[in-house]
């Protein structure tokens, strides 16, 4: 027979199953087991992929992959672009660095740039046309001036091509006067094409 007054009983009960299952649950989470199998987990490694690292904005604002320099060429291509104008080699040497940037634009695009000096550096720069592919040389460098490759007196270098693969690269030298006598030169034009004079005479005015 239940007593008159039955609720303090049930809540007597109900807290003896609270206690009850409390206790329960501080010695399971508290077990070795479980500490085991945490432990286990957290070594995993996990399969979320990483976020990707993201080089910092240079100061034009452009964001720039840490696989290439700030003039978006490749780090080996910039250290050779560097080298331009050092007075650790020659003025013929400078030409010969220029060569070999428009060699690099033949083989990736299928030939080498055609036009002037501002044809060939935008064209090797990558800045002829928006969403232009062929970067060969960094933008902006120091030896791009008013859209031009110059040589080391500041002078912009003159273009003569030879052939589908050979270029006239050309100098003003100390002078800075083209077709002087003291111009530096690189893949002279056959006797009578180009700047080259047909004899050994003058060079032409």
């Amino acid at each position: 027979m239940l007593p008159k007054r039955p609720g303090p009983y049930i809540l007597t009960l109900l807290l003896i199953v609270l206690l009850v299952v409390v206790a329960w649950m501080f010695q399971a989470l508290s077990s070795p087991e479980l500490a085991e199998a945490v432990s286990r987990k957290n070594k995993l490694p996990s399969t979320q992929p990483a976020e990707p690292v993201i080089a910092a904005p240079p100061p034009g604002g452009t964001v720039v992959s840490p696989k290439y320099s700030s003039g978006g060429v490749d780090f080996e291509l910039q250290a050779k672009a560097d080298s331009l104008h050092s007075n650790e080699h020659s003025p013929q040497r400078d030409l010969e660095v220029v060569a070999e940037f428009l060699d690099v634009y033949a083989r990736a695009m299928g030939g080498q740039p055609i036009g002037d000096n501002t044809d060939i550096t935008a064209a090797i720069s990558g800045t002829q046309y928006p969403g232009q592919k062929g970067r060969v040389f960094p933008k902006n460098h120091r030896s791009v001036r008013d859209g031009k490759l110059v040589d080391r007196w500041g002078e912009p270098l003159w273009f003569h091509p030879n052939s589908g693969n050979s270029m006239e690269i050309r100098s003003a030298g100390p002078d800075k006067q083209l077709f002087t006598p003291d111009d530096v030169i690189l893949n002279p034009s056959p006797g009578g094409y180009g700047a080259t004079p047909p004899t050994s005479g003058e060079m032409p005015q």
